[in-house]
């Protein structure tokens, strides 16, 4: 099973080229579940299901939402997240076996809050503490389905500070060993890829998965001369 984390910075309805080469990407890729955030209805491969965060009244235009899970396989059932409009949650019927997987984006470090006065990564600290209690309930409910956690974090957790605030890095990495999760994609890939940016995009799993892992895998968010996210992707082949 391949699955894959990517954020496409807002696609727009009219930006036909740019989504066709997105659309492009994801079919190289080939990943069987995508966590896609900063996305839109417009870019769900032919044959796929797809389930989207209800959309941000008053900040995203039409077909936009902040993160879908996209299916190669039929959702069994969906599940209630802390916040509809960022996170979503279903049981997904491989193959192999039935997993739980959740998409999410994790707010940004400048992210002043409806009052307009939180510090830097306040907020992002905030979201982090009501995932937690997702995830925690989630492997409470579920002890027998494996956990597939993508998405947009907002942390580059490589080591190099490149985009992380040290406490919100030990708050997830907790918060995430607490629901018996690991992560899967903290190394340095500027230095093991050669990619030019650090990568912000992550995947986890349940810690039963992690021996199953096969490969990892990036690209860059420009492809080909042209802008297609500022973000990179990144997916993860498992074996289940």
């Amino acid at each position: 099973m391949r699955i894959a984390a990517w954020n496409l910075e807002r696609p727009r309805t009219n930006g036909h080229l740019k989504n066709a080469a997105r659309l492009a990407r994801i079919g190289h890729v080939d990943a069987d579940i995508w966590f896609l955030t900063e996305t839109h209805a417009g870019i769900v491969p032919p044959g796929y299901h797809a389930l989207a965060t209800r959309p941000m009244a008053g900040y995203h235009a039409p077909g936009e939402n902040f993160s879908t899970l996209v299916s190669r396989w039929p959702f069994v059932q969906t599940i209630e997240t802390w916040n509809p409009e960022f996170s979503v949650c279903a049981e997904i019927r491989t193959p192999g076996a039935s997993v739980l997987a959740y998409a999410t984006l994790i707010t940004y470090a400048n992210d002043r809050g409806p009052d307009s006065a939180s510090p830097r990564w306040a907020e992002h600290r905030k979201y982090i503490a009501e995932q937690r209690q997702d995830w925690l309930r989630l492997a409470r409910d579920f002890p027998d389905l494996p956990l597939l956690i993508g998405g947009d974090f907002n942390q580059s957790r490589d080591g190099s500070g490149w985009y992380e605030d040290k406490r919100a890095v030990a708050e997830l990495g907790d918060a995430l060993r607490e629901a018996g999760l690991r992560y899967l994609t903290e190394q340095d890939f500027r230095l093991t890829h050669g990619l030019s940016r650090a990568s912000i995009d992550h995947l986890c799993a349940s810690h039963t998965l992690v021996p199953r892992v096969r490969g990892i895998g990036v690209w860059e968010g420009r492809i080909d001369g042209r802008r297609l996210s500022d973000h990179n992707g990144v997916y993860v082949d498992i074996d289940i």
